[in-house]
């Protein structure tokens, strides 16, 4: 058997812990990754062990590293993008992560830096941007686009021709209806159901979704 690439996961806190089960599950079915442990920037977690796995230093660790894959285990999308833009200059190279439970059409487009949670279902003919996080039991429609750095918690719908701009979030159990279009860094509170465009740069909450002032 070839020699399985080295994965650290960029973040030790809950979501990254997550991550690694994620591994370990992937693993299970097919031999697809060596888990060298973590990174993280809090300097008072480096030397710990997080479910067995080194905490082996900060994203500056990994910047200079020169044959690790990579995964950004960080729920909020603009720490994820600033992450992302300090490895950008590095060796590092980012990895796509997608639980053994979630199948994608070969029509999908998936960009690399991309978790898939277990449970995430998908139909046809979508695209992914780079560092996009989809939890629990999501699911995604056909002909959606999802930009950069884009956040979808546990229980997301998002339906056909869906276009979310680069880190909109949506909270626990949102629901996008078809052709609506969210713009950039826009954020959907738990349980709403977006029914028409969002604009950028706002917090939407409720049934209908609406900007709060």
């Amino acid at each position: 058997m070839p020699d399985r690439p080295p994965l650290v996961i960029v973040g030790a806190g809950g979501f990254g812990r997550e991550v690694a089960a994620l591994v370990e599950a992937v693993n299970r079915q097919a031999s697809s990754w060596s888990l060298a442990g973590f990174v993280d920037d809090d300097p008072s977690r480096h030397g710990d062990t997080v479910m067995g796995y080194s905490v082996r230093g900060d994203v500056y660790w990994l910047a200079q590293q020169t044959d690790l894959r990579f995964v950004i285990a960080i729920g909020d999308g603009a720490a994820r993008r600033r992450i992302a833009e300090r490895l950008r200059p590095s060796a590092a190279t980012a990895a796509s992560l997608l639980h053994p439970s979630v199948s994608i059409h070969r029509t999908a487009e998936v960009a690399p830096g991309t978790i898939a949670c277990r449970g995430v279902a998908s139909t046809v003919h979508f695209e992914i941007g780079p560092h996009v996080i989809l939890n629990l039991n999501c699911t995604i429609g056909h002909d959606s686009v999802l930009g950069a750095f884009v956040t979808l918690h546990p229980g997301v719908h998002v339906s056909g021709a869906v276009h979310l701009a680069a880190g909109v979030t949506l909270g626990t159990g949102a629901v996008v209806l078809p052709g609506v279009r969210i713009g950039a860094h826009t954020t959907v509170g738990a349980g709403a159901v977006v029914t028409d465009d969002l604009p950028p740069h706002c917090t939407a909450v409720g049934t209908p979704a609406r900007p709060q002032s």
